[in-house]
């Protein structure tokens, strides 16, 4: 097995650090041109470090963690473990909360977009982490997340935060076609 470290190369004529982002509008996207070089086999470790981030749909605070790239005959095997905390919001009382996340990713990657066009590594030999991270925490994401086990929600009538305290909308408030039922619970 070949062992790659994290020397600077010359990609389109600039020193690149290996592992670091490249200089597009993509922060999660990196260089892993030395890994699509050598023989089968090849492997090196990629040290994921990012703040601030805007996924689609999803905002995380930071990203972070250790990847393992493994060169195969037509793709790069990518594993590993990233951790995040995502911004979301209570399914309830709509109160923002922070979800720390553990991701486990383990994902192969095309050489060329033509074998596949979501997962893969471009001419440049940049890897994009952002669809397989979105993916991964769209997974890991709650179904039904709420801030507390004992959310009391909103009121229905007035909109109100019943876990800051009762409403003052009346609670009496029956449907005239569905009051004939009420008399049968006396």
């Amino acid at each position: 097995m070949v062992r790659l470290s994290s020397y600077h190369l010359m990609l389109d004529g600039a020193p690149t650090k290996v592992g670091a982002p490249t200089p597009a509008t993509n922060v999660l996207k990196y260089n892993v041109a030395p890994v699509m070089r050598p023989e089968v086999g090849a492997a090196m470790d990629l040290v994921v470090a990012e703040t601030q981030q805007v996924l689609g749909d999803l905002s995380v605070e930071y990203v972070r963690g250790t990847l393992r790239l493994t060169r195969a005959d037509r793709r790069v095997l990518v594993t590993g473990t990233l951790q995040t905390v995502v911004a979301a919001e209570c399914v309830r009382c709509l109160a923002p909360l922070q979800l720390t996340l553990t991701l486990p990713i383990e994902e192969q990657f095309a050489l060329s977009p033509v074998v596949d066009p979501v997962y893969y590594i471009d001419e440049g030999g940049g890897l994009n982490l952002l669809p397989p991270l979105r993916e991964q925490i769209l997974l890991a994401l709650p179904i039904h997340l709420v801030c507390r086990p004992g959310c009391q929600g909103l009121c229905v009538d007035c909109g109100q935060n019943l876990n800051d305290g009762p409403c003052s909308c009346g609670t009496e408030n029956i449907d005239p076609r569905l009051a004939a039922l009420k008399s049968l619970l006396r």
